[in-house]
């Protein structure tokens, strides 16, 4: 047996999730000295944008349906949970028609912030970044809309899957 195979899948799926997790925290923490916030934030959001968009690919790549607002929620936190790992919780209910409420009960980048010493809304720009580049990318008519989040000391994240507004 290969040493890699000894260990067991759901062990090494845990782990890359923990280590995803938490390298905004450490590249906050190493960086955050040398450059100015609103240049560190610039950066982190155009990484995590750049993330947020492998959401699509994984979504994809397993012909995950994104037609309306339910199937976009579903395929977002379906594919999200396979970066975050198994601990990033999540409800989705319809919440009007052609809408999908997307309520987070157990936010992980909230939790590693918290657990690196990191203000919690710090996972905020990450999210916010990751999701906004995400849902218009499984379908380029819907946007989330946030009603809610953990981050910001709220009991949940409710994130709203809805069509994007044009102006």
């Amino acid at each position: 047996m290969d040493t890699f195979e000894r260990i067991p899948v759901d062990v090494r799926w845990k782990l890359a999730a923990q280590g995803f997790s938490a390298l905004p925290f450490a590249y906050r923490r190493a960086i955050r000295d040398g450059a100015d916030d609103h240049l560190y934030n610039e950066v982190e959001r155009k990484i995590w944008q750049e993330m947020g968009r492998e959401v699509g690919v994984v979504a994809r790549a397993f012909g995950m349906p994104l037609g309306n607002a339910h199937e976009i929620a579903e395929a977002f936190a379906a594919s999200t949970r396979v970066f975050l790992g198994s601990g990033w919780h999540y409800d989705i209910r319809n919440s009007a028609p052609d809408e999908a409420e997307l309520i987070v009960r157990r936010c992980v980048l909230a939790e590693k912030a918290k657990e690196m010493g990191e203000d919690p809304i710090a996972a905020c720009n990450i999210c916010h970044a990751f999701s906004n580049a995400a849902v218009p990318d499984l379908n380029q008519n819907y946007a989330p809309e946030y009603q809610s989040g953990i981050c910001a000391g709220d009991n949940t994240c409710s994130i709203v899957i809805k069509p994007h507004r044009r102006e």
